[in-house]
């Protein structure tokens, strides 16, 4: 609760329009608004830090490139000119939108984004269907339940992945 006090919002999204996706988010899923703001927060600085990677270069070529390119093409967009993480040394970058999701997540979650938020195709870097697909995240990684243990679990399952999150 005390690190709501720090999140003042951020260029990208304030902190009141924030909290707004949050709450419809959490109405949806069963997800607290301040875990949902908790993870968009760490992922993205509130949208701020959403990448200053390039597709091409950072993103794994085989399982994100092509599902990366579709997503461009279906909303319309250049993927030359969309933001996404860059690779960090240990792994693939490619994260996309405010709640960073690599593409060969966001295809799996699309359909469910989509009917939640009545976005179709669902836009990534669309700050409120980030949110929402922040929290449908979180309530299949067992945030829903509530409570410190089951939050915590959901957010490290969200952060590293269900194989590296320990209880």
């Amino acid at each position: 609760r005390t690190e709501l006090f720090t999140l003042r919002g951020s260029a990208a999204i304030p902190f009141a329009q924030a909290l707004e996706y949050a709450n419809a988010a959490s109405k949806k899923t069963g997800v607290r608004p301040a875990l949902v703001l908790g993870v968009i927060a760490e992922e993205s600085n509130l949208g701020e830090n959403v990448g200053t990677g390039n597709w091409r270069t950072d993103m794994h070529p085989t399982r994100d490139a092509p599902i990366f390119e579709d997503i461009a093409e279906r909303l319309g967009l250049n993927p030359d000119q969309l933001p996404v993480s860059r690779k960090p040394w240990y792994g693939w970058g490619g994260a996309m939108g405010p709640a960073q999701f690599i593409p060969s997540t966001w295809i799996l979650y699309e359909e469910r984004i989509a009917k939640a938020t009545g976005q179709n195709p669902p836009n990534p870097w669309d700050p409120r269907t980030a949110f929402m697909a922040s929290a449908i995240l979180l309530m299949d990684n067992g945030a829903d339940k509530g409570g410190y243990t089951s939050e915590r679990l959901a957010a490290l399952r969200y952060f590293a992945g269900w194989k590296n999150a320990q209880k």
